[in-house]
């Protein structure tokens, strides 16, 4: 699951960033919602994937997995956020 929730906010962060891109920023309130909503599926995807690095009975791969992706994925968002309210 964390490898679902982690790839499910990269990949929003992704579409997000690109769609803002490609519409000259026109949306940008709607992006934030998603982008709101991607941070906080990031958050949960960290939360399973910690829970289940701790199981001695599951794959250690794919808990590990899902944990990197949804730590990048939150520091991608969470640098966006820093960019928008710096102003920079």
């Amino acid at each position: 699951m964390a490898l679902i929730f982690g790839m499910m906010s990269l990949v929003s962060f992704f579409l997000a960033v690109s769609l803002t891109v490609a519409n000259k920023a026109e949306n940008a309130s709607r992006m934030g919602a998603a982008g709101f909503l991607a941070m906080v599926f990031g958050f949960v995807g960290i939360a399973l994937g910690s829970t289940a690095l701790g199981e001695s009975d599951v794959f250690p791969i794919l808990p590990r997995l899902g944990f990197a992706i949804a730590v990048i994925a939150v520091l991608c968002w969470g640098g966006i956020i820093y960019v928008g309210f710096a102003g920079i």
